[in-house]
């Protein structure tokens, strides 16, 4: 055998029978951290799947709503630029909101005039149905502009 004179192996660091307690206690904590690796693997992909979910439910949502803001306050600005009644801009926004296929109403939506400006303010609510429980998104638009040309 390959032994110095302090009773270790020349290629190895240990002595001859401790060799094969360092690998089984190697093998028992490798089988050991076998299940929770596994366990948070299956939580991880659990917790992605939950966010892709969402975000397929809500994205759209909240994208319709960005190009709807910014088409009132194309419309109020128009509609101060041109002298336009209430009426007009409601009709407008009431146009808006059906291409964007959302149900408003006409009490949703609010046309104040002061100070020679016009202020417009649309409320509306979507629902959203996250398979276990329904909630409705709540929503509020605000426009102004200067009522002439400048």
């Amino acid at each position: 055998m390959n032994m110095d004179s302090r009773g270790l192996h020349r290629n190895r660091l240990y002595p001859p029978g401790e060799a094969w307690n360092m690998k089984s206690q190697i093998r028992r904590s490798l089988h050991d951290s076998d299940g929770k690796g596994m366990v948070g693997c299956i939580i991880f992909i659990v917790l992605i799947g939950i966010a892709i979910f969402l975000s397929i439910r809500l994205v759209p949502i909240y994208y319709t709503n960005y190009t709807m803001e910014s088409e009132i306050k194309i419309v109020v600005s128009r509609a101060g630029a041109h002298y336009q009644d209430d009426a007009a801009i409601t009709k407008d926004v009431l146009d808006i909101a059906r291409k964007n296929e959302l149900q408003i109403e006409k009490k949703n939506i609010q046309v104040r005039r002061f100070a020679g400006q016009i202020f417009v303010e649309v409320e509306y609510a979507v629902p959203v149905d996250f398979g276990i429980l329904e909630r409705n998104l709540n929503f509020q638009i605000k426009a102004s502009s200067v009522v002439g040309t400048l």
